[in-house]
């Protein structure tokens, strides 16, 4: 068995977290369980992403492909030159930007890490950010660093999670954690989705609802949706100027769904508060961006997706899900099919 490990993850990581090797995806006990796992491992040793040019040198006699953050797209002129290639294995989330047509055409089963420690660690920085606006954690600690003593209870207003109306906008992997992750609260949860079942509305006590219905009701809404060409501003200044006065609006998914224009808008009005890890058409904002002189508005840097710490456990699984499927015919449980990928964000989009 023979596989190739297609991105450059130590200098995408030295630069992120450097002298911090425990963050990497393939510290040394996970360079030693795939290298002693499989017969052959290549490793991109460019010191940059591969090239079409070296992805097409080295993907000769692979059995797996395993991907991340910045892969090169595998299309015919790739997979002509991979005849022995079974399964593409990306540790990061979307696939949509490099899987094409011609895999599924050739039956190489798509694995990715979006449905463990992707969604559930999204999920949990959604989490994170509602507790942190609704109770105004971020403004006060800003405000008591710069008046010390002065800046003490200077918002008697702050206000918690627990029994609001939470409104969740798509219901995929991360959506779903994040319902199970409310349950504590109390919440009376309604969700926007044109494929959830029954079943998993009753599981997490949650109701259908329009978005029209969600924008107008919920203290608290999380956008929980892919951009593709499909979503595009799907969240527009009709929504956003139906939200409840305090209202909350948290956007862990991709910039481009929400009309930014509108909503920073409508936010310098004082009227609602915004909690924003993704950003749109720059990312990160441009120095001029009015959101980073908003008090309502908390942003942070696009880390909505698994903590550093959390690297080393997904390339260990995906090592795991590799080996079954080519030793054992076994397949795993987060399988990305032809459908899902082709809606996954990115998916024929045109980024400005």
């Amino acid at each position: 068995m023979k596989v190739l490990v297609c991105s450059d993850l130590s200098s995408v990581l030295n630069g992120r977290v450097k002298g911090k090797p425990e963050f990497f995806f393939f510290p040394e006990e996970n360079i030693k369980k795939i290298e002693e796992t499989f017969d052959e491992v290549v490793w991109n040793d460019t010191g940059a992403q591969l090239s079409k040019e070296a992805l097409i040198e080295k993907v000769k006699d692979v059995d797996a492909i395993i991907t991340c953050w910045g892969s090169n797209q595998i299309d015919k002129e790739v997979l002509d030159n991979a005849p022995n290639l079974k399964i593409i294995a990306h540790m990061a989330g979307t696939v949509a930007p490099f899987v094409t047509e011609e895999v599924y055409e050739r039956g190489i089963l798509v694995i990715g890490a979006n449905d463990r420690e992707f969604s559930e660690s999204v999920a949990e920085g959604a989490l994170a950010m509602a507790l942190t606006k609704l109770r105004r954690i971020d403004e006060t600690s800003r405000i008591l660093r710069d008046q010390k003593k002065a800046g003490w209870r200077v918002f008697p207003d702050y206000r918690g999670l627990i029994d609001k109306t939470v409104g969740i906008v798509s219901f995929g992997a991360i959506a779903e954690y994040f319902a199970g992750m409310l349950q504590p609260f109390h919440c009376k949860i309604k969700v926007y989705s044109r494929s959830i079942s029954d079943e998993k509305l009753k599981q997490y006590k949650m109701e259908r609802a329009s978005l029209e219905e969600i924008f107008s009701t919920c203290d608290v809404i999380s956008v929980h949706t892919a951009w593709n060409q499909h979503t595009f501003h799907m969240i527009n200044k009709e929504l956003i100027k139906m939200m409840k006065d305090n209202a909350l609006i948290i956007n862990t998914a991709r910039g481009a769904v929400i009309d930014e224009e509108a909503l920073t808008e409508e936010l310098k009005t004082g009227r609602i508060m915004a909690a924003l890890d993704v950003f749109y058409p720059n990312e990160p904002p441009l120095e001029d961006n009015p959101l980073y002189d908003l008090d309502n508005v908390l942003i942070t840097d696009h880390r909505g997706g698994p903590t550093p710490d959390r690297y080393r456990y997904i390339a260990s699984s995906i090592i795991d899900d590799v080996y079954n499927y080519l030793k054992n015919g076994t397949i795993p449980d987060n399988v990305i099919g032809k459908e899902r990928a082709f809606s996954m964000t990115g998916a024929g989009v045109t980024k400005k």
